[in-house]
């Protein structure tokens, strides 16, 4: 893949594993901390222009901890005691047989093996954000 479809999509993100895999921990960051930067980061991409006809739910593991909406084609869910991943197979599969177009975000290969097999999209952490990245490089200049 080469970017990301201007067509509308909903990407479904595992905000715990993007968020421990995208930002550099290297100085002691906390997992709140981490979970804004890529949060803020996430809010720039959704008001890209390639990306503005898309929309954003992003999964994270645990209780409710974020304080403050996010832009408007952000959503965030807490998936309390129950997995993220549950949760993100639960509104692929959801999505994908209702005719959405829905991608997973997600490094985890156990969830996205899942998700290939019920047809849903996938895509790592890394892509998406290397894919992002470039549609905002693109507007900076």
């Amino acid at each position: 893949m080469k970017r990301l479809s201007a067509k509308p999509t909903v990407y479904l993100i595992d905000g715990s594993n993007f968020s421990m895999r995208g930002w550099d921990r290297a100085g002691g960051a906390l997992r709140d901390g981490l979970d804004g930067e890529f949060i803020r980061w996430l809010e720039a991409v959704a008001r890209a222009e390639a990306l503005r006809a898309s929309s954003f739910r992003v999964v994270f593991d645990g209780p409710c901890r974020r304080a403050g909406p996010p832009a408007p084609s952000i959503t965030i869910y807490y998936s309390d005691s129950e997995p993220a991943d549950e949760l993100l197979m639960e509104r692929g599969c959801f999505m994908q047989q209702q005719g959405v177009r829905a991608v997973i975000v997600t490094s985890d290969n156990g969830l996205r093996d899942r998700a290939r097999a019920e047809g849903v999209m996938t895509l790592t952490c890394e892509t998406f954000q290397a894919l992002a990245s470039a549609e905002l490089r693109k507007e900076s200049r």
